[in-house]
């Protein structure tokens, strides 16, 4: 997601409680050994071909995901609706960002047979709201993630502190639900610092174990560093991973921009313990073609049988692309 807009959309939230059954999704991660990830590097390679991977069919697939924002700018569907169209289009899990209808949201994700994986509902919205929590938890979902904090609380030690408590605090309650809670960054995270600490590792810090982190490779690639290495620094806690491509600031279709989506979905399976690959293009001009477009390229990437180990340290360029 992109700005503050996206925090004033997120407070919209439903708190009437339903009842669907409980969802299991894809949770296998291949544990194959690491050797360590070469130093940031400010240019990725461009997107390979996808001629001749092999669709599914890995016991070690990771979750593929769609994200909601997507759709915000230029498509007028309902959550319902989008539910549908991302199960038709074959992706594992959605990621809503605000619930419009959850009578009608409980019955497309039950009759499209999908995971609602992943909600974004920031933490003003859980503190104390008992009801909300239960919402959640009857739509059957095992991450919630605060998806947009301002600069201001990165640019000061004690503030970002005390973000840090509170959402220790909700991730504490949440647990009692069995759902975890987590943290989706920006660009402004990386750029502003603590002494001479990128400000996102000091808010990290600050994380108890139980809040996991919702890395959004295009946004950390705009901050100056590179997905590829936090994600392998924080492995053990990067629970999904927002699959957008961004160049220069600027939004691009999963394939075009400057983050190389297969060194990101190789280290995401090689090298942490990530559940969803998510996919996500902040005001998508077409959406429902990119839709689809995100779709397709999510299940290659998620399952190209040649994947290795990530090795080769000391290397200048990512060896996941070697």
């Amino acid at each position: 997601m992109s700005n503050s807009t996206q925090s004033d959309a997120e407070e919209t939230s439903s708190n009437e409680t339903l009842s669907t059954n409980r969802r299991r999704v894809l949770q296998g991660i291949g544990a194959t050994g690491v050797v360590g990830v070469a130093g940031a590097s400010s240019v990725q390679a461009r997107q390979p071909p996808l001629d001749n991977a092999s669709i599914h069919g890995e016991e070690d697939e990771i979750a593929i995901g769609n994200q909601f924002w997507t759709y915000n700018e230029n498509s007028d569907m309902s959550v319902a609706e989008l539910i549908r169209e991302s199960a038709d289009a074959g992706y594992d899990m959605v990621e809503p960002f605000q619930f419009d209808d959850n009578e009608a949201i409980s019955t497309a994700l039950e009759e499209a047979d999908i995971e609602m994986g992943s909600a974004h509902v920031g933490v003003g919205q859980l503190e104390d709201n008992d009801e909300l929590i239960q919402t959640m938890s009857d739509f059957g979902v095992n991450h919630l993630v605060h998806a947009y904090q301002g600069p201001d609380t990165f640019s000061d030690e004690d503030a970002l502190e005390e973000f840090a408590g509170r959402l220790n605090d909700v991730a504490d309650t949440l647990a009692e639900e069995d759902i975890l809670y987590g943290y989706h960054n920006h660009n402004h995270e990386f750029e502003e610092t603590i002494g001479d600490t990128p400000a996102f590792d000091v808010f990290v810090e600050n994380l108890n174990d139980n809040v996991h982190l919702q890395i959004d490779a295009g946004w950390v690639l705009t901050g100056g560093y590179d997905p590829i290495n936090y994600i392998q620094k924080y492995s053990d806690r990067t629970f999904s991973i927002h699959m957008k491509n961004m160049a220069d600031g600027e939004f691009y279709e999963i394939d075009e921009g400057d983050v190389s989506m297969e060194a990101v979905a190789t280290v995401a399976r090689n090298a942490a313990e990530v559940d969803y690959l998510i996919y996500e293009y902040d005001a998508a001009p077409e959406p429902m073609e990119s839709l689809q477009t995100g779709a397709e390229w999510l299940e290659r990437l998620n399952s190209r049988p040649h994947y290795g180990g990530i090795c080769g340290t000391g290397s200048d360029t990512h060896p996941a692309l070697l």
